[in-house]
């Protein structure tokens, strides 16, 4: 199989994916208690305005027929006109979207900084206390939740301390909790899975033959342990990415930052039907996206994948 054809099949594969996406959120949102048009008239409106809403927003359709005009303004690239705001959907996700990606690259950027030392030193030393601190940062990012440890941030470093602004974007002071915060979602599995890969590769028999071949502990682990560690590393570090969307609508909504995970949550307070649906068909197709190049970058980097895939 040539590699054009490789990323086409993965590209084909993930269409049923956004489809049922697609289907279910409609189904869901339809679901969501309260009236859209009587939000957007007021407790004040007559039954006429409200009724008058309904037709303007196209709401006293059958589903069905709401279903198949949705699916059809989607395949011209319509994500629809927002409710609440009455601007086009897309317009309010591009919007938001360079606050979220900010917050999810610092992010990101703290917990590779952190992780990979962390796991990379344990895996040499592990009855060391960097060895045993690696093993306290895995427990405590996959275990404790990340609005927990947002609201415990709050309260020391704002509340306590007053050292950093609990909320807003108006200053890069405001980016540090929401991104340390953010950060620790990805340090405890990028740590433990660091630690995992290097214990494997220093295992090899190819260490051992480098070992062998009289080369320094320093050029055995830097050109050949961590160079073959580093392929499982970097594949959960883009899988990872992927996380960081969910992520960030909890983190974003503790901090009150402005991206758009906390534009989704305004969006189900106002049953803007229209903007939830664009918002998650958005996140849904950035994360397959997101996880179409992984794949991609795995081909690449491992030849035993490359072996098998292109058949060599």
């Amino acid at each position: 199989m040539s590699f054009t054809r490789y990323v086409a099949l993965r590209i084909f594969q993930a269409i049923p994916t956004i489809i049922g996406v697609v289907v279910v959120m409609f189904i869901l949102v339809r679901m969501l208690p309260g009236d859209p048009a009587r939000l957007i008239a007021g407790p004040e409106a007559s039954e006429e305005d409200v009724r008058r809403i309904r037709e303007i927003l196209g709401l006293n359709k059958p589903l069905y027929i709401q279903f198949v005009e949705y699916l059809l303004s989607l395949l011209r690239g319509d994500l629809g006109l927002s409710i609440k705001f009455g601007t086009p959907v897309v317009n309010e996700i591009m919007s938001r979207l360079p606050y979220t990606i900010i917050l999810a690259v610092t992010a990101e950027a703290i917990a590779v900084a952190t992780a990979l030392p962390l796991g990379i030193i344990s895996a040499m030393k592990p009855q060391s206390r960097i060895g045993y601190l690696s093993t306290i940062v895995s427990l405590l990012g996959s275990s404790i939740p990340i609005y927990w440890m947002g609201l415990v941030f709050i309260a020391i470093f704002a509340v306590e301390l007053r050292l950093l602004p609990s909320s807003g974007a108006e200053s890069p002071r405001h980016l540090v909790l929401p991104a340390l915060t953010l950060s620790l979602l990805l340090m405890g599995n990028l740590t433990r899975i660091t630690k995992v890969s290097v214990i494997e590769a220093l295992e090899s028999n190819y260490i051992t033959t480098a070992r062998a071949k009289g080369l320094s502990e320093r050029i055995v682990i830097l050109r050949h342990g961590l160079r073959n560690a580093m392929i499982p590393i970097v594949t959960i570090m883009g899988i990872q990415l992927g996380a960081l969307l969910g992520g960030a609508i909890l983190t974003e909504t503790v901090f009150a930052w402005p991206g758009v995970g906390l534009l989704l949550v305004d969006s189900i307070f106002y049953r803007d039907y229209t903007l939830i649906q664009g918002i998650v068909v958005f996140i849904a197709s950035m994360i397959v996206a997101i996880n179409i190049i992984v794949d991609v970058v795995y081909v690449v980097i491992d030849p035993r994948v490359r072996g098998i895939i292109w058949g060599r």
